[in-house]
């Protein structure tokens, strides 16, 4: 698995296609889901889909445990929502945890962890 994180619009997406070769059709968007299609190579929008299952009731620690062998082949792409203002919302709060521990065991699960921002990539791991 290889962990692409990064602030918003920081070029993770256009990074991961010009330095893993990706084509569109292999990219699974979060938008909208609960759950992840495995059929593709890169997973896109993490955070999203740790915000919908916040919104959803579901623990998203939990059910990154539950696929985490899913994933051991894959791209996945997560905007670190980490920094800035605490949000007042509190599902909005339970989103930023959620995601932060999300990434974190990701990371830990990694053989790759790369950084980007303004489209240069860091590998941290």
């Amino acid at each position: 698995m290889i962990l692409v994180f990064g602030g918003a619009y920081q070029g993770k997406l256009e990074y991961v296609i010009q330095n893993h070769g990706v084509q569109e059709n292999e990219i699974f968007h979060c938008d909208e889901a609960c759950e992840i299609d495995f059929s593709g190579r890169v997973v896109y929008g993490f955070e999203k889909l740790v915000l919908n299952l916040v919104k959803s009731g579901a623990d998203p620690l939990d059910h990154l445990k539950r696929n985490l062998d899913k994933m051991k082949d894959k791209i996945i792409i997560c905007t670190d929502i980490s920094c800035g203002v605490v949000p007042i919302d509190p599902v909005l709060r339970q989103w930023r945890e959620a995601a932060g521990r999300c990434m974190a065991l990701l990371a830990a699960n990694a053989e790759s962890v790369i950084r980007v921002f303004c489209g240069i990539g860091t590998v941290l791991k």
